[in-house]
């Protein structure tokens, strides 16, 4: 919406303004796929999804079936890789304008490239600590080889029904592989959530980042700090007891392989809901090296 408003204010052509509207109609359909992509991971029935959207049975299911919406989210991704480099050179009072926007649209495509590396990271670490083959795995999940194969190698950015399937059969938390498929999608989740879910938000994409390292030692994970991390700060963090301050959660990323800045606004979230806490009930703060969580 902002950029809309910008381009009024730029005074730009009736086409423009349309063409905007359009994009933004497009990622409201993206969201409401995820939307309902989410509810039916969590066992959400058709019918309840036709109430909630005020449409026929039939009609729900056409429009966000599971193929639907995998196909939704890959024309998407496709679409915002190719406009990075085909855009038109737009008017001399819209490139100041968009300046800024242009640099965020170019990293948020590199952060989603960069989480679906990670994902594939982490089912192909999974994977080889199952011991199953790819026949087997298909066998325990119900999807095809082909469709499995290309998943653990990154050719494929799976629905999260089908991260969740390999996760259980992995005898993995689902939850640690949320984080990143929804990156992965370029999916953003509402901000200011509240403390719990802040919490465990953050924890989650921490303990798939940690997956698709490998799932170093907290102590092999504190050397390669320089220092800077205990193997207890790593433990902690990873299981969710603390939070560090931003200063040793950039430590921790870095140390396992990832880009501090794709998780600085989850890290900001939860920031914000433990400062929200600490000033509806007064007490001495968070201590100096970043929230300690009750168990």
């Amino acid at each position: 919406m902002a950029e809309l408003l910008n381009l009024e204010h730029a005074h730009e052509g009736l086409a423009t303004v349309l063409s905007q509207v359009r994009l933004i109609g497009a990622e409201l359909e993206n969201y409401a796929a995820a939307a309902v992509s989410d509810a039916r991971s969590r066992g959400a029935g058709w019918d309840e999804v036709a109430v909630a959207a005020c449409q026929s049975r039939s009609t729900v299911r056409g429009r966000w079936s599971e193929k639907a919406v995998t196909r939704l989210f890959q024309n998407r991704m496709k679409e915002r890789s190719a406009s990075i480099g085909e855009r038109p050179v737009p008017s001399a009072a819209r490139q100041e304008i968009l300046a800024d926007a242009e640099v965020g649209a170019r990293e948020e495509t590199r952060a989603a490239a960069r989480s679906s590396r990670k994902l594939a990271s982490a089912l192909s670490f999974l994977h080889r600590g199952s011991g199953l083959h790819i026949k087997g795995v298909a066998a325990h999940t119900g999807l095809s080889s082909s469709y499995v194969s290309r998943m653990l190698s990154g050719e494929r950015i799976p629905t999260w029904t089908a991260v969740r399937l390999l996760a259980e059969t992995f005898d993995a938390d689902p939850g640690d592989l949320r984080a990143l498929w929804e990156a992965s999608q370029g999916l953003v989740r509402p901000t200011r959530p509240p403390l719990h879910e802040a919490v465990a938000r953050l924890t989650g994409a921490m303990r798939g980042i940690h997956l698709a390292a490998g799932r170093p030692p907290f102590e092999h994970v504190a050397q390669l700090s320089s220092g800077s991390l205990t193997a207890d700060i790593v433990e902690g963090a990873l299981a969710g007891r603390i939070v560090p301050c931003w200063e040793t959660t950039s430590s921790l990323l870095t140390a396992l392989g990832a880009q501090p800045a794709d998780l600085r606004g989850v890290w900001e979230d939860t920031n914000y809901a433990f400062l929200v806490c600490v000033m509806a009930t007064p007490d001495d703060g968070p201590p100096p090296g970043g929230m300690q969580l009750e168990e």
